[in-house]
């Protein structure tokens, strides 16, 4: 049985992982869990399962635990803070036992990303707190005793949740466009980007944790997609009709948003095109469940 220690699975991506690994009886699953209530699961019906009940911030009091794993999937992330994403990730990892552990699954971001896969360092001086984190902890890894062992993520942006798993946070902006699609199919705007849904992200998870690959690195997301082709979606989901398109500028978004508006928000602004060479379920010869805006869609009210 080989011992896997997992953060962040009572979040979104989380919970669909939980669906395609808690029944394998080839796995001793660790759990670190901040509120077990959250799970999507009920862990006593998992004998293979083990809940660390604590906070990220003190995971070294679980130094002699992680030198016991085999494999780590570190999901978890902090919104509004760096610590979480950089300091309690570095020693999460510095606890580990190079001799010991075969493969770490650490989720990035591909905000600290320029168009060529490549780490924009601009992102470190402008990136919000979680950003930064992001970018800090990369920057770092290549120091780390079991770097070698590790396959860094960087999800794009993350669409997914229903009545039994947690919706991401790009999902609940989506949820809540239901309300403004009066004035948002009147709008065009020069942006793209790419999605990938965390029913697809779990089972890219799944594949890496099963088999070895030659790239240690992957950006997950599916084709990218235009604002207006995300609108329209939208408002062909929710049978709205869209008679014209006024264009809005990002001088104008700027403007009108003023001194509100921060470097970040300028930048992305400014860049407009978040287009990377990007991986999901169809690389590695999986059925992707949610490839189009269409299909994630198809799942809302």
């Amino acid at each position: 049985m080989k011992n896997v220690f997992i953060t962040g699975i009572s979040g979104c991506v989380g919970s669909y992982l939980a669906d395609l690994i808690l029944g394998n009886p080839e796995y001793k699953l660790f759990l670190l869990v901040s509120n077990p209530h959250k799970l999507s699961f009920d862990p006593a019906k998992y004998p293979n399962v083990a809940i660390v009940h604590d906070e990220m911030m003190n995971i070294k009091k679980y130094s002699d635990l992680l030198k016991g794993m085999d494999h780590v999937i570190h999901i978890a992330a902090g919104w509004g803070t760096s610590e979480i994403n950089f300091e309690y990730t570095i020693d999460l990892f510095n606890a580990l036992d190079p001799a010991r552990i075969k493969k770490v699954i650490y989720f990035s971001t591909a905000s600290i990303l320029g168009p060529d896969n490549k780490v924009n360092d601009k992102v470190g001086e402008i990136g919000t707190s979680y950003i930064k984190g992001k970018y800090d902890c990369h920057k770092k890894l290549p120091e780390l005793p079991v770097y070698d062992k590790i396959v860094t993520l960087f999800p794009t942006w993350v669409l997914g949740g229903d009545a039994s798993h947690r919706y991401s946070h790009a999902m609940g902006g989506l949820l809540g466009a239901k309300k403004w699609l009066w004035l948002l199919r009147f709008l065009s705007i020069d942006f793209e980007f790419h999605f990938i849904h965390a029913k697809d992200i779990a089972f890219v998870v799944k594949y890496i944790l099963e088999n070895e690959l030659k790239k240690r690195e992957l950006v997950l997301g599916n084709g990218p997609v235009t604002a207006d082709q995300l609108i329209q979606a939208i408002c062909d989901h929710y049978k709205v009709k869209r008679y014209f398109k006024i264009r809005i500028s990002p001088k104008l978004v700027k403007r009108l948003a003023g001194n509100r508006i921060s470097e970040w928000d300028k930048y992305c602004l400014d860049q407009r095109h978040f287009v990377y060479k990007v991986s999901n379920p169809r690389t590695f010869g999986i059925t992707a469940e949610f490839p189009t805006i269409t299909n994630v869609l198809g799942g809302l009210n």
